[in-house]
C-alpha cells in the first residue's frame, strides 16, 4: 500500500495589483488573492484571507489526486 506527502505552502508576499475579494486560479495552478495593507496587518483578516485562498486549492488538489486513484485503479483492474 503506498503513502502520500500532503505538502502545503503559504506565501503572504507585498505586491502592487489591485486588491481582489476573491481567489484567482493562476496559470501553475494556484490560487492567490491580493488584500489590502490594513488586512495583512490583523491576523484575523489575514487569517479569513488564508482560509478563503486555501480552500479552492484544497478541492483542486483533491480532485486532481483522486482522478488519479481513480485512473490507476481503472488501469490495474484489466
Amino acid at each position: 500500500m503506498s503513502q502520500y506527502k500532503v505538502k502545503i505552502s503559504v506565501e503572504l508576499v507585498e505586491c502592487n495589483e489591485a486588491v481582489s475579494d476573491i481567489p484567482i486560479e493562476q496559470r501553475d495552478g494556484s490560487f492567490s488573492m491580493v488584500i489590502s495593507e490594513k488586512d495583512a496587518v490583523s491576523i484575523d483578516n489575514c487569517e479569513k484571507s488564508v482560509l478563503k485562498t486555501v480552500y479552492p486549492t484544497i478541492r483542486s488538489a483533491l480532485s486532481e489526486h483522486l482522478t488519479g486513484i481513480s485512473k490507476k485503479k481503472s488501469l490495474g483492474d484489466k
